[in-house]
């Protein structure tokens, strides 16, 4: 099977052209993909992650899968995060620092994570933190991967992939795996099988709702990242199954995705042209509140 695959952008439209691939594919077995980027002039970094996923899900199926054709710009950007290393790629250095790699985690090994952000975060335009909010922040991010390590049932694990654009003053971070989806285990929980992609995510999305059972309850891990989104002017977008959301500047948008996305994906967008200096608030003296 050969699948051309088009620009991605890290937008729906970029998400719904990997569910259109995941759903043309979906059939193969012990068979061969070839995705050819001929007709890919853009490929955002971070959306590697995404594209991992998928063709790691299709690789399970006994399928061997080929990228050809790549563009030289789309190919630099892909040697430098190291995606196309493993599709026989030499890889390129990364000069600039801005790539944070394409890496795919087993569920058993969650401390591998952690390790990859706080290396690869620093020096990629984060705004100013005090170590205390720095290390909360790191964790809350790790936790986002740790949802995913105990959610999403993934057989090809969790990838992740990231990439820092300092003239669009933004960092994208972007961790997906290609398991059973939020829709899945929503209607698992609540005993519901009718539950729709998106009102799973609705559900999943309220504070206080978690599928996750045992003494340490949690919902997808990203209530304090909100809360720093919301203030920082950056975005999260997440696509799982069906569903597509996205939150900025306070406000949440739903929409239906083109095909059925296996797994979640979570892109973090941080604004780097963020200037304040951010504190916790335990941090702040009643001095400097009033």
């Amino acid at each position: 099977m050969i699948y051309a695959l088009p620009s991605i952008s890290n937008t729906k439209s970029g998400f719904d052209a990997l569910a259109l691939l995941a759903k043309s594919s979906s059939s193969l077995k012990f068979s061969d993909l070839e995705v050819d980027f001929k007709n890919c002039s853009f490929f955002a970094a971070n959306m590697a992650a995404v594209l991992g996923a998928v063709l790691g899900r299709i690789e399970l199926a006994f399928n061997t899968v080929r990228i050809v054709n790549v563009p030289e710009k789309v190919q630099t950007i892909l040697r430098k995060n190291e995606f196309l290393k493993g599709f026989d790629f030499e890889t390129l250095s990364d000069s600039n620092g801005t790539t944070l790699p394409f890496r795919r985690i087993q569920l058993d090994d969650t401390t591998r994570f952690d390790g990859y952000i706080r290396r690869h975060v620093r020096g990629k335009g984060i705004p100013i933190m005090s170590e205390a909010l720095s290390s909360v922040f790191k964790r809350k991010l790790y936790e986002v991967f740790e949802n995913a390590a105990i959610h999403s049932n993934s057989e090809m694990g969790v990838c992740c992939c990231g990439q820092y654009f300092p003239n669009k003053q933004c960092l994208d971070i972007t961790i997906a795996d290609a398991g059973i989806g939020i829709r899945q285990n929503v209607r698992r929980h609540l005993h519901n099988n009718d539950i729709s992609s998106l009102d799973a995510l609705r559900w999943a999305l309220q504070e206080g709702h978690s599928t996750k059972t045992g003494p340490h309850p949690g919902g997808l891990g990203l209530q304090f990242l909100k809360e720093f989104i919301q203030k920082n002017g950056g975005r999260i977008r997440i696509a799982s199954r069906l569903g597509y959301y996205i939150f900025y500047r306070g406000n949440e948008t739903f929409s239906k995705l083109a095909a059925d996305l296996p797994g979640t994906a979570v892109t973090i967008s941080i604004n780097t042209a963020d200037t304040t200096e951010y504190c916790l608030n335990s941090e702040v003296s009643a001095d400097e509140i009033f």
